[in-house]
């Protein structure tokens, strides 16, 4: 479900020449279309539209927090290998399904190494484009690819290497793990998987059927949080793959995650126009947000100790104080903040596509804008180990991005180790 694509596309970035119109929207259209269906179309079109296609697609899925493939069986389901046993039970704020998974889904085939791969892989995409990023538990900052089953790690001289992953899933999100592995969601597949510094891959099946897992985080106590943007649950993984479950009290849409100092779980809701704070037992409180349509996204928990999130539908970014106070701060660019992350000066760091910018935001809201090259379209973004910002572009190169201004970027396609 992209929820919010239609709108999306009159604020996103849009190279395609004028009588290509048509064609992006029979692409997002459907509400219910798969990511399946989005690249089936980009092949049809010109290296351009498909870059202008994949920009939009990551505009509309920060809004939605996941594009589901609801064709996709669940992994878990019976005849898989996957042993799931549930039971519910009911709280005074919401209700709560606890998922027992016995054990990691099993593999058809034994579990092996995922081998590394560049772009003569046989998986490897002929238009690749990195997606989200985060920081790994090596030091290193790692990557999902639009419409690709495989996970890329760059080193921090820029040297990039592809892990192909087991078949039927494609991973969006993910977060080091307590583990010294990274953790992903794969709404693809409807479930959760692991990727070890070995390239051994694992996966466990969500319970709740076409559930859409979207964002990611490790929180309090070694258990990894995700939202289900379609199942309008939030979800609790441990690192011996148990899943627990929780039914928020209304539908919302839940898109971005972060953990916050007072250890709540905080969330966004773009169809509800709010964001939640759930305590550890499930416990909600809702804080809606005073601009209709606002369509919060993605959420980081601020070196001031609030939660700084953005709003695509406003061009906004806003923050939440743990009391429950919300403020808005306008963006000095045109365009709407797609993802967001704190640096290592303390500030918050938005990035912008349409506008090829990154902002910077201070703990007082005063915001500073850094126009990139017009090649350059800054996606999903993420500190690394060095203290700079690393930031994907759809258009096949990783951004290193330093806080005095200064940009590297790295080519996916000249660099990637070929693994042969």
């Amino acid at each position: 479900m992209i929820a919010g694509a239609s709108h999306l596309i009159s604020v996103g970035w849009n190279p395609a020449p004028r009588n290509s119109a048509s064609w992006i929207g029979k692409c997002f259209s459907a509400r219910h279309g798969s990511i399946r269906g989005v690249v089936e179309c980009g092949r049809e079109a010109s290296a351009t539209l498909r870059l202008g296609a994949a920009i939009i697609f990551v505009l509309a899925l920060a809004a939605s927090g996941c594009a589901l493939l609801r064709q996709a069986r669940s992994p878990g389901a019976a005849g898989d290998g996957g042993f799931v046993e549930t039971t519910r039970a009911t709280g005074a704020a919401v209700s709560v399904e606890a998922a027992s998974v016995a054990q990691f889904e099993a593999p058809s085939v034994p579990a092996a190494p995922a081998q590394p791969s560049g772009p003569g892989s046989p998986r490897a995409p002929a238009f690749p484009a990195p997606f989200a990023i985060a920081f790994g538990p090596d030091g290193n900052m790692w990557f999902t690819e639009f419409g690709s089953n495989r996970i890329g790690r760059v080193t921090l001289s820029g040297d990039v290497t592809f892990f192909d992953l087991r078949p039927r899933g494609i991973p969006q999100r993910l977060t080091a793990g307590p583990d010294e592995a990274l953790w992903f969601t794969d709404a693809a597949g409807n479930r959760i998987g692991r990727l070890g510094l070995d390239g051994s891959d694992l996966y466990v099946p969500v319970p709740t059927p076409d559930s859409g897992p979207a964002a990611i985080i490790l929180g309090p106590g070694r258990d990894l949080w995700f939202t289900e943007h379609a199942g309008d649950r939030i979800a609790r993984i441990t690192p011996l793959g148990t899943i627990t479950e929780f039914t928020l009290p209304g539908p919302g849409d839940p898109g971005g995650i972060a953990i916050g100092p007072d250890r709540h779980v905080y969330f966004t809701e773009s169809r509800g126009n709010r964001i939640d704070r759930m305590s550890l037992d499930g416990r909600v409180d809702e804080f809606p947000l005073r601009t209709p349509g606002s369509l919060p996204g993605n959420i980081v928990t601020g070196a001031d100790g609030s939660l700084w999130f953005t709003e695509l539908g406003t061009r906004k970014v806003g923050r939440l104080t743990t009391a429950g106070d919300v403020s808005e701060y306008t963006l000095p660019v045109n365009g709407a903040p797609l993802d967001i992350t704190v640096g290592p000066d303390g500030n918050v760091w938005v990035t912008v596509p349409r506008a090829h910018a990154i902002c910077r935001i201070t703990p007082g809201g005063r915001s500073t804008a850094f126009y990139l090259s017009a090649e350059v379209f800054p996606s999903f973004i993420a500190m690394g180990a060095d203290r700079n910002l690393w930031f994907t572009e759809p258009n096949g190169k990783i951004g290193r991005f330093s806080v005095d201004g200064t940009l590297t970027e790295f080519s996916l396609t000249s660099r990637a180790a070929s693994g042969k």
